[in-house]
């Protein structure tokens, strides 16, 4: 398929990252293309989901060892169904893909152009800088659990069956201190996080980059109803009703857009905010442990370091549905006024009354909800933080109580 270079300007970053986790709908797809997700799902529950949920079993009397896992187990858990998601809705990929593709190849003038090239640089800074913290956070992530393998191989007295040395722990059927397991079940869960990472942050930034595009496209009509009064509408009345009809189906076109995607995704939005939620919780609460529990032992500073650029990788993320939802509502509501600053004023009765039909459609603004449980905003962001903080500090309390009796 060949797309627009304003297309590829605003899209790159995502089409890349997509590719890479065979997410990308292509309509040459070959076979082993289309496997890769399916391939990358299954390895990443086989390598590190599974180990990860057995060790939490195992280990569920102690507190800090179930928190490790479930803080881990979170996230994988939501790449794993997003790039089910992803496999599931290729159809509306397409569909979206080929709406966006045909809205860049239309002629615009530039005062349209211009607000489609601002979303358009939105979206593909997040996109660079979601790129860029992912593969730093990525070779961060595996140098760090190099550094405590290390720590961990000069000790004796552990299970070898608790995959000491290996990047997540985990409960294994065999011994993973032998090189014949190791090497491989290594290299297997280094390819598995780099899978995952990618997809969870591809997923975001390429929803978000659709929303946005939805977001340019409510902006070019809210300047096409501007201007739609001249003097050509003026000297002919079939000019204005040719040009009202095409902002009205354009107008719909893009709603039908929106829905799709808020129907398509939202099911994932919802638990995605939950385990940011949690894993904001229970990062904080490992870190202020290892300062107020004595047989924590000392936490070292690249793993303070490590904790904070994780936990900022899973909020940035909800920052960023929270930012186009907002911007979506916004836009949405925006074209209801767009047409008092044209010059409704000069048209006879009937046909400024048919302007009034936007008005009306925008009081139905397009929203991008957590499983159509709530509407994401930066109200909804602070509101998320609010409650990490609470429940961080509920599990304080429990944990300095348990101290206190000890």
């Amino acid at each position: 398929m060949e797309y627009n270079q304003d297309f590829k300007y605003a899209v790159a970053w995502n089409r890349t990252s997509l590719r890479f986790v065979g997410l990308w709908p292509e309509p040459n797809d070959g076979f082993f293309t289309k496997l890769k997700g399916w391939l990358g799902a299954w390895s990443i529950f086989m390598t590190i989901y599974l180990p990860q949920s057995t060790l939490a079993y195992v280990n569920w009397g102690d507190m800090n060892a179930v928190i490790e896992s479930l803080s881990i187990n979170g996230p994988i858990l939501i790449a794993i169904i997003k790039i089910i998601i992803f496999r599931h809705y290729r159809d509306v990929l397409k569909l979206a893909i080929v709406t966006m593709t045909k809205d860049w190849n239309e002629l615009r003038s530039k005062e349209e152009y211009k607000v489609m090239l601002k979303t358009a640089k939105i979206s593909r800074i997040i996109s660079v800088t979601s790129t860029i913290i992912t593969n730093t956070l990525f070779i961060a992530f595996v140098f760090f659990k190099i550094w405590i393998g290390m720590q961990l191989m000069k000790r004796t007295d552990l299970d070898p069956r608790l995959s000491v040395g290996l990047l997540y722990p985990g409960y294994l059927p065999f011994d993973s201190r032998i090189m014949t397991y190791f090497i491989p079940t290594w290299i297997a869960q280094c390819f598995a996080t780099c899978f995952s990472m990618t997809a969870y942050a591809a997923f975001d930034t390429f929803v978000s980059c659709m929303v946005l595009h939805i977001c340019g496209q409510l902006a070019v009509i809210g300047v096409s109803l501007k201007n739609l009064i001249n003097d050509d509408v003026k000297v002919d009345s079939k000019v204005f009703w040719i040009k009202f009809s095409e902002i009205i189906k354009h107008h719909e076109e893009i709603n039908k857009l929106g829905l799709m995607i808020e129907n398509s995704f939202n099911s994932i939005l919802l638990p995605q905010m939950f385990v940011c939620t949690v894993t904001f919780c229970l990062q904080g609460f490992a870190m202020i442990t290892s300062f107020i529990d004595p047989s924590a032992g000392e936490i070292s500073i690249f793993e303070m370091l490590f904790s904070i650029v994780y936990v900022f990788y899973t909020v940035m993320h909800l920052f960023v549905y929270c930012y186009v939802g907002d911007y979506l509502s916004f836009e949405s509501t925006l074209i209801g006024q767009s047409y008092y600053k044209s010059k409704w004023y000069e048209l006879p009765v009937i046909k400024s009354r048919s302007l009034m039909f936007i008005g009306h459609r925008a009081r139905r603004p397009l929203l991008l909800t957590a499983g159509k449980f709530c509407a994401f905003s930066r109200n909804l962001f602070l509101a998320v933080l609010k409650t990490s903080f609470g429940y961080l500090s509920m599990l304080l309390a429990v944990k300095q109580e348990k101290i206190s009796d000890t």
